[in-house]
């Protein structure tokens, strides 16, 4: 990872997927440190760069540290437009981008004074201490961390990435190709959407029970599934197939009652002005309840149409879900029934590697941090040869 210009000491750290940054940590004669970020390909765009953070290994580094350029005073290449420095604490920019940890010292970015706004592709300052020459033995490496797109879409947050630039699954229970969500109530039941490679949507539906974390203690019969999809066109010409599938009907706004006491009229739980009126489609799933013959807790169907089907069609939209035969689990007394309504939500996006994160949906983030503890594996990359630094130091 290290390496030397002329007299200069230097050692570069990859991070992020690809498209991956590259920073480049040069130690200057004087005993100041330069730091340089930008793509690690230069033909390929990485986004908007709107912070850096990073710690020290000792925090009494950050006594007498200084910053060039100062906030608000650089050029082009040295769009510096906030400086914070306090040990762990760091975790924000000004638009309100979270990040899940706290760091030592935070640099902001932007073509506005005091602001993450306006494009900046690449970007690099200067350290330097009134208590002496910095080394990069003086940085955790491990801990560099840089935001991008904060302000557009949803941001993200690039770690240091393994050299192999492993873009592997991300160890979570699904993944890209899945929208999974839990409609909440008296009984939990776990819906998952997954595009299949030829164009349909596989629906999995299961009751939580037994040591489940997310199991309430009670069951019931899943009698029908509704929901509303982005595009109404869709509707003409889909379909659906599944064992346990005994009716359904395509109607956009409309979809209430499938019959047989498979309906959502009168939901008791999350109601919106979504569904008030009724759903696009409706799915209904064995017969009503345990006393007809089944107990359906768990069942799974196939949604087609000719022109083929995304989870773009079903990002954001409300789900209902009728629930018979709901009672204690273990019990004989299950005479409830529950009408109840979830979403598969639109954001945050999951990760599409272990080296980068996206932060929450950015219209909430000035009222709404994230607060999830995400924790990455963190390895400093090979080091990258023939580095061509701005000359600004």
């Amino acid at each position: 990872m290290t390496g030397t210009i002329g007299e200069k000491t230097e050692i570069t750290v990859t991070l992020g997927c690809e498209p991956r940054l590259l920073v480049t940590i040069v130690e200057k004669p004087d005993g100041g440190l330069f730091i340089d970020i930008k793509s690690e390909d230069p033909s390929v765009e990485v986004g908007d760069l709107d912070g850096f953070f990073f710690n020290f290994n000792d925090d009494a580094t950050l006594d007498g540290l200084h910053i060039w350029p100062a906030e608000n005073e650089g050029t082009q290449w040295s769009p510096v437009t906030d400086v914070q420095l306090n040990p762990d604490a760091v975790d924000s920019l000004s638009n309100g981008a979270q990040l899940a940890e706290g760091y030592d010292a935070g640099i902001q970015f932007g073509t506005t004074p005091d602001s993450t706004e306006g494009h900046v592709s690449a970007a690099n300052f200067t350290m330097w201490s009134e208590n002496g020459p910095l080394s990069i033995s003086d940085i955790d490496l491990d801990s560099l961390a840089a935001v991008v797109d904060s302000d557009t879409g949803n941001g993200i947050v690039k770690t240091v990435s393994d050299s192999t630039g492993d873009t592997g699954d991300d160890g979570g229970d699904h993944d890209e190709d899945e929208c999974a969500f839990v409609i909440e109530g008296p009984v939990n039941t776990e819906v998952v959407l997954t595009q299949l490679e030829n164009g349909e949507i596989r629906v999995d539906l299961e009751v939580l029970e037994g040591d489940d974390p997310d199991a309430t203690g009670q069951i019931g019969d899943i009698t029908g599934l509704f929901f509303n999809v982005g595009d109404d066109s869709l509707l003409d010409g889909m379909t659906v197939t599944g064992d346990d599938v005994t009716g359904s009907k395509f109607a956009a706004g409309s979809v209430n009652d499938l019959g047989n006491g498979a309906n959502m009229e009168g939901a008791q739980d999350g109601e919106t002005g979504e569904t008030a009126n009724g759903f696009d489609a409706g799915i209904s799933i064995g017969k009503n309840g345990i006393g007809h013959g089944d107990d359906i807790r768990a069942t799974s169907f196939t949604l087609s149409h000719p022109d083929g089907l995304s989870l773009e069609d079903f990002s954001g939209e409300y789900f209902g879900l009728r629930l018979t035969s709901v009672g204690d689990e273990g019990s004989d007394d299950r005479d409830g029934s529950l009408k109840l309504i979830g979403q598969c939500e639109d954001g945050p996006q999951p990760p599409i590697c272990d080296d980068q994160y996206y932060l929450n949906d950015v219209m909430a983030l000035t009222t709404q941090p994230m607060h999830d503890e995400l924790a990455y594996e963190m390895m400093a990359s090979d080091p990258v040869e023939d580095t061509e630094l701005v000359e600004t130091y």
